[in-house]
């Protein structure tokens, strides 16, 4: 492969990482695990991001559970048609909607982004 080609893969590699990483919306926010769940009522409906790492998964990567410390939920990709690899073990990003149904508190996620890979 030719400098030119390899010049103008680093370019869009490099426009494309710009473009996840500058992905914001301002009613996402990072917060802790451990805040959704001692007040769920003040969260459901809101869409936020959450990071920690994945303690179980199902077999067909379709919902897992996340840990950041603070305290361990219940991520349900399936609603939005996708699912990840195997990834127990790995610290990841969850962007999604938090979901509270009676005692049951859950993250609808819409993202999931382990290092440069996003899955949604």
């Amino acid at each position: 492969m030719n400098k030119t080609w390899i010049f103008i893969l680093f370019v869009c590699g490099l426009a494309c990482f710009l473009i996840v990483a500058g992905c914001s919306n301002k009613s996402e926010n990072t917060i802790k695990i451990g805040d959704i769940l001692e007040n769920p009522g003040a969260y459901n409906g809101t869409k936020i991001a959450i990071s920690g790492e994945v303690v179980n998964q199902c077999g067909s990567g379709c919902w897992f559970f996340l840990d950041d410390g603070s305290g361990t939920i219940y991520i349900d990709l399936l609603p939005n048609n996708f699912a990840i690899p195997p990834m127990r073990g790995s610290k990841v990003t969850v962007v999604g909607t938090v979901l509270v149904e009676g005692e049951d508190v859950s993250i609808l996620g819409t993202s999931v982004i382990n290092g440069l890979q996003v899955y949604s």
